[in-house]
This record gives structure tokens, C-alpha cells and sequence, in this order.
């Protein structure tokens, strides 16, 4: 018997496309971890080195909205692998532009990272595709929980590599972990799981987009997820910063974002299993799933009005209260991604999901830029966390409007 056809093989894809999530995720962290050093190094301003990471970002939003495009001219697992190409090779060129002391090399190094996110559409597709509707919410939080984990575990290994063995280890040691999960991934993925059937091979790709973008569902799925775009990077790539501002070291920082990780994949994976525990039940599933994801929202926007009036009151507070505001946006995350498949026909599900993360991105690199680099860098933390709640109450109004296309409200 096949791989593919064993009842055990999509909880399979989940834990290797989640170990292999758990690592690309983590050279985001990793790098805002060594941007005073790369600063130093290169004699360049924060500021400077942090346009490298907008440049990342601005490539990821670019590579979503392609990525149902690039699926369809090289199939599920070639996309896949260019994807891990420009994710791993990234983080072994990134230092030695650094060396070389080439700003626009940073620049190009660190943003071809972006494109690996062509990838993960197809990886949250994939997964829709093979499971089974009631396991949906659950597989994909645990998919989404570890992706955005890595975000802790690269700022940890940096915490703890970098006072030892300087800033240009940790990117190797990130990058070897992207190559080692990677390897499965390409073993055990199929392209049929992902194969168009006729209908869809001979319809026209802009009437497909087309019927995505005049679906009004489409526009709030989107701004349902832009929050967990917004406060998901600024907590990323911004936190480490933040709490190296108001005083904390670098092993202090780097556990800060490990807890931060922890607490993102136990709330997105309780999310998923609550939502699946309770949509089979309703007479509208969509709809009870968005407002079980309302209520993370909630939570975020609680949170990051209070993070900055209490983040300097000790690590315990900082811990608690940033937590509170990643396990808000992470209990949504985790429900989000069900409800695509739930939306769109079967023979749309990969360009409703990629338009969806692609649209949904596009806050991606405003965000670190807005509460990092031209707030926080310049004093107003205050006001860049504020912008987190401002947001947040935007994707909480979208989830309360949400339902299934055939409910008729």
C-alpha cells in the first residue's frame, strides 16, 4: 500500500509539514535577535538593517498571491522545494553579505527568504484536501501553531548561541535545522493530492480569481486574518527589540520568545479542537467557527492596550501580558484556517487560499516597519502597540459578520 493511501497519512503530512514549520519561521526571530550586531558590523544604522526584514516581508506578500500561479506551472512538490530553496540558502548567504559589508546583498539575501512563502498555501491546502472535515480545524491549527512557534525557538537558539558563539552561528544552525526537515517533506509529499480535475484544468484562471474576489466572504476572511498578520510580526520581529529597549538582556529576551511560542501553539491547537468540537453541532459552521476565532480577537486587543502601561514592571509581567496578546491572535489563527476549505468549491481551494494569505499579508512588512521601525526605534512603543489593538478590533468586527454562503443571512 502507498504512503498516500494509509488512513494515518494525512496526520502524517501535519507532523512533518508542522516539524518543518517549527524551523522556517525561526530566522525571523533569529535575525531581529542579532540586529544590533549586524548593525555594528556593518556600521549601519537599526533602522538600516530592519528594511532587509521589510524587504522580506514585501517578497512573502508578492510570492502568496503568486503561488496558486507557480502551483500550476510546476505542480504541488517543485513549488514546495523552490520555496525551502530560497528559505535555507537565504540563511547561509545572509552573513556572508554581512561580512562583505554589502547592504544591497543584505537587502537581496534576506528578502529572497519572502518566497518561500509561495510554499505555504499549498502546505495549508494540502493538508484541507486530505483530511478529513472533522479533524479540519484541529490539523490546521497544529500547522499553524508550530509555524508561528518557530518564531520563539529562533530567538531562544539566538539567545543562547549568541553571547557563546557569535551571531554568525545561529544563523547556521537555524538554517541547518530548514534543511534537515525539509528533507522529509519532499519525500513524503505527492503531487496528485493536489491534482486539478478537468473542469479545473480547462477553466480560465481570471474567472477563477474572479469569482474569489467578488465573493464578499473572500473580503472578510481577509480582514479577519490581517490582526494575526499585524500583531503575529509585530511580536515577532519587534518584541525581541522592545524588550532589549526597556532593559532586558539577551537570554531574557530570547526566553520571552520562547514562551511567546509555547503559548502560540497551545492556544492555536485548542482553538482548532474547540471550533471542530463545536461547528459539526451548528446549523451554520462557518459562522460558529468565526465567532469562536472572535473571540482570540478579543483577548489581542485587551492585551496590547495594556502591554505598554506594564511591560517594565518585571519579566513575569512582560511574559504574561505578551503572551496574552500572541495567544489571542493565535487562538484565531487557529481556527482560520478551516474555514477557506469550507468557503470555496474544492476545484478553487488553492487560489482561495493563497489570495487569502496573499491579501491577508499584505500588513506583513508595514507592520514591523509601522511598530518597530518608525515607532519603536524612535520612542513611541506606546503608540506601536496601540496600533496592535486598532487592528485587532478590525478583525473582530470581520469574524462576527462571517457565515456560510448558503446560511442566507
Amino acid at each position: 500500500m502507498k504512503l498516500c493511501e494509509k488512513k494515518s497519512y494525512p496526520w502524517i503530512l501535519v507532523i512533518f509539514y508542522s516539524l518543518l514549520g517549527v524551523t522556517f519561521p525561526a530566522a525571523v526571530t533569529q535575525f531581529s535577535m542579532v540586529v544590533s550586531d549586524i548593525s555594528d558590523t556593518m556600521g549601519l544604522s537599526r533602522q538600516q538593517v530592519l528594511y532587509a526584514d521589510t524587504t522580506r516581508a514585501i517578497l512573502l506578500v508578492a510570492a502568496m498571491f503568486l503561488s496558486s500561479f507557480i502551483y500550476q506551472k510546476l505542480g504541488l512538490k517543485k513549488t514546495m522545494m523552490l520555496g525551502m530553496f530560497f528559505q535555507i540558502s537565504s540563511q547561509f548567504l545572509t552573513p556572508l553579505a554581512v561580512n562583505l559589508g554589502s547592504f544591497p546583498l543584505l537587502l537581496v539575501f534576506k528578502g529572497m527568504q519572502g518566497l518561500n512563502a509561495m510554499a505555504f498555501p499549498l502546505y495549508i491546502s494540502s493538508i484541507t484536501l486530505w483530511m478529513p472535515d472533522k479533524y479540519r480545524g484541529l490539523a490546521t491549527a497544529i500547522f499553524n501553531g508550530s509555524f508561528v512557534a518557530g518564531g520563539g525557538i529562533g530567538a531562544w537558539i539566538s539567545g543562547i548561541l549568541v553571547p557563546s558563539f557569535g551571531w554568525q552561528m545561529s544563523f547556521y544552525i537555524i538554517g541547518g535545522m530548514c534543511l534537515l526537515f525539509a528533507i522529509p517533506v519532499c519525500i513524503i509529499t505527492k503531487d496528485k493530492a493536489f491534482e486539478p480535475d478537468a473542469h479545473t484544468a480547462t477553466e480560465k484562471r481570471s474567472n477563477i480569481y474572479s469569482n474569489i474576489v467578488h465573493n464578499p466572504i473572500t473580503w472578510l476572511l481577509v480582514l479577519a486574518l490581517i490582526a494575526n498578520t499585524w500583531v503575529s510580526q509585530a511580536i515577532t520581529v519587534d518584541m525581541s527589540i522592545y524588550a532589549q529597549d526597556i532593559g532586558y538582556g539577551y537570554q531574557y529576551s530570547g526566553t520571552l520568545m520562547l514562551i511567546i511560542s509555547i503559548v502560540t501553539v497551545v492556544s492555536s491547537i485548542l482553538a482548532g479542537a474547540v471550533s471542530d468540537h463545536f461547528a459539526p453541532h451548528s446549523t451554520d459552521s462557518v459562522k460558529t467557527r468565526s465567532r469562536i476565532m472572535g473571540l482570540g480577537y478579543f483577548l489581542a486587543t485587551f492585551a496590547a492596550l495594556l502591554l505598554p502601561f506594564v511591560a517594565d514592571n518585571g519579566f513575569m509581567v512582560i511574559a504574561t501580558v505578551s503572551g496574552a496578546m500572541m495567544f489571542g491572535v493565535s487562538w484565531s489563527a487557529g481556527v482560520f484556517w478551516a474555514l477557506p476549505s469550507m468557503v470555496y468549491a474544492e476545484k478553487d481551494n488553492v487560489a482561495g487560499t493563497a489570495f487569502c494569505s496573499g491579501a491577508s499579508n499584505v500588513p506583513n512588512p508595514v507592520a514591523p516597519a509601522v511598530v518597530g521601525v518608525l515607532l519603536g526605534t524612535n520612542g513611541h512603543w506606546t503608540a506601536g502597540w496601540i496600533t496592535c489593538a486598532v487592528v485587532s478590533c478590525i478583525s473582530l468586527a470581520a469574524s462576527l459578520l462571517i457565515h456560510s454562503p448558503q446560511s442566507g443571512d
